[in-house]
C-alpha cells in the first residue's frame, strides 16, 4: 500500500505562528482538533488536522481512534517530516525547524511542504515516547500520561514533554489557565505531571546546582531576560546561555526551550554525530561556541563526562 503516495496529495491548512519560541500559551482561545489514526499493518500512528487527509487515510484502512488533542491555532510550530526509508514509512513531529531540516539532510522528506502541521500553545502537557526497536511508528505523541507511562515501562524510550496542547480552561479563559483535560485514547480525565527539570535537561546530569546562577548573555537580538524567559535557563555550569540566528528563520538557544534535542539525536544516531550535530548548528567554527559551552551542553543532556571534547577534536573551537 502507498501510504505516502497518499499523504503526499493531501494539504494540510495551517495558519503561520512565531517560529523558534516555545510558546506555553496560545495566544487566543482558540483551538483546533488534531485527529490521531493508527495503521495496524506497520504499527504507526498519525496526528492531522485535516479531515479531508483522517477521512482518505480511514478509506485505506487506517483505525480512527479519535481525538488526539486539541491544538492552539497559533503558537511555536509543530514540523511533520517522513521518513520514506523506513519500512512501511513512518512519520516524526518536532518543534524544532533544524531538526527538522537535519533529517531531511539525511533522507527523510518535508510534509505540509515545512509549513507546520499544528502549533504548541496552551498549558497540557503532550508527552513523546520512543520506541528503538521498531522502524514504523517509532514515535508516541500523547496527552495521556497514563499511555505514556505504560510504553516507558514497556520499554519505549526517551519519555519527555514534546509541547504544549489546549485544555477546557484554555478555551474557555483566553489560554491562561490549565485544567484538567480529556486523557485522550485511554479515556479519564490526567493532569499530567509538572516537570521539576528545565527542557532538555537529563536526572542525570551533573552539577544541577549550577542553574541559573549567572544572566543570560544578550545575543541574535534577544536580550538576557527574554532568553531566561523563553529558554527557562540563565546558565548552566558557568556558561551563560546564548541565542544564535541559525539563518533558517529560527532562533535556537544554547539550553533549555528552543535547543538542538542533544539527547534524542544522541539515542538514534550515537553521541559522536550528536556532538557534531549539535555543534553545526552553532554555525562550527564560524559561531559563538567554545570548548567549554559544549561539554557544558553535553553534561546537560546526561551524556556520559567521557564525551567531552577538546581541542584536539574541534581545533576550530576556541577553549573559553
Amino acid at each position: 500500500m502507498k501510504i505516502k503516495s497518499l499523504l503526499m496529495a493531501v494539504t494540510t491548512v495551517a495558519t503561520i505562528g512565531a517560529i523558534g519560541t516555545v510558546s506555553a500559551q496560545a495566544s487566543a482561545a482558540s483551538s483546533k482538533p488534531v485527529y490521531r489514526l493508527y495503521n495496524h499493518n506497520t504499527g504507526e500512528h498519525f496526528y492531522t488536522e485535516n479531515t479531508y487527509e483522517r477521512d482518505s487515510l480511514k478509506r485505506v484502512g487506517w483505525n480512527d481512534e479519535g481525538l488526539g488533542w486539541q491544538a492552539a491555532t497559533s503558537g511555536t510550530p509543530v514540523y511533520r517530516v517522513y521518513n520514506p526509508n523506513a519500512s512501511g514509512g513512518d512519520h516524526y513531529y518536532t518543534m524544532s525547524k533544524y531538526e527538522a531540516q537535519s533529517l531531511v539532510n539525511k533522507g527523510w522528506r518535508w510534509d505540509n511542504n515545512g509549513k507546520a502541521a499544528f502549533y504548541s500553545g496552551g498549558s497540557v502537557n503532550l508527552y513523546v515516547a520512543y520506541n528503538p526497536n521498531a522502524n514504523s511508528g517509532s514515535h508516541n505523541y500523547t496527552i495521556n500520561s497514563y499511555e505514556q507511562n505504560s510504553l516507558l515501562g514497556k520499554g519505549w524510550k526517551y519519555g519527555k514533554v514534546a509541547w504544549k496542547t489546549m485544555g477546557a480552561s484554555d478555551i474557555n479563559n483566553g489560554g491562561n489557565s490549565g485544567g484538567n483535560n480529556n486523557g485522550g485514547n485511554n479515556g479519564g480525565n490526567v493532569t499530567p505531571p509538572k516537570p521539576t527539570l528545565p527542557a532538555g535537561m537529563s536526572p542525570k546530569a551533573p552539577n544541577q546546582n549550577t542553574l541559573n546562577q549567572l544572566p543570560a548573555k544578550a545575543s541574535a537580538g534577544v536580550s538576557a531576560t527574554e532568553i531566561k524567559k523563553i529558554t527557562g535557563v540563565s546558565s548552566y555550569e558557568g556558561v551563560q546561555n546564548i541565542a544564535y540566528d541559525t539563518g533558517m528563520g529560527v532562533i535556537t538557544y544554547l539550553f533549555g526551550n528552543g535547543m538542538p534535542d542533544l539527547a534524542y539525536t544522541a539515542n538514534r544516531y550515537g553521541n559522536a554525530e550528536a556532538i557534531n550535530d549539535y555543534i553545526s548548528a552553532f554555525g562550527r567554527g564560524s559561531g559563538p561556541l567554545t570548548i567549554k559551552m559544549v561539554n557544558a551542553v553535553i553534561d546537560y543532556a546526561g551524556l556520559p563526562a567521557s564525551n567531552h571534547v577538546t581541542k584536539a577534536d574541534y581545533p576550530f573551537l576556541p577553549e573559553q
